[in-house]
């Protein structure tokens, strides 16, 4: 029997990762999914942004700012050994 190989949870380290689960809790307005579905009774639209800042691009600016990509990380990726 082989075994199953083990899941590699390293990518949620990453700064890609973590700029995804920051916008989607930002588009939601910082509530969670069953937080949301109570409020509201549905999930946002594509376009459809109830985080503070009012917009995708002025929150982003910001959280970048706050949340620079490190050198090795934008141009590097890792090597498996």
């Amino acid at each position: 029997m082989t075994k199953a190989p083990k899941k590699d949870y390293a990518y949620r380290s990453t700064w890609k990762h973590k700029f995804s689960r920051a916008r989607n809790l930002a588009q939601r307005g910082g509530l969670t999914k069953k937080e949301m579905l109570q409020r509201y009774g549905r999930f946002p639209k594509k376009k459809e942004w109830w985080g503070e800042d009012g917009s995708y691009e002025k929150w982003k600016e910001k959280w970048v700012a706050t949340n620079p990509m490190s050198l090795v990380e934008g141009f590097f990726k890792p090597v498996e050994y």
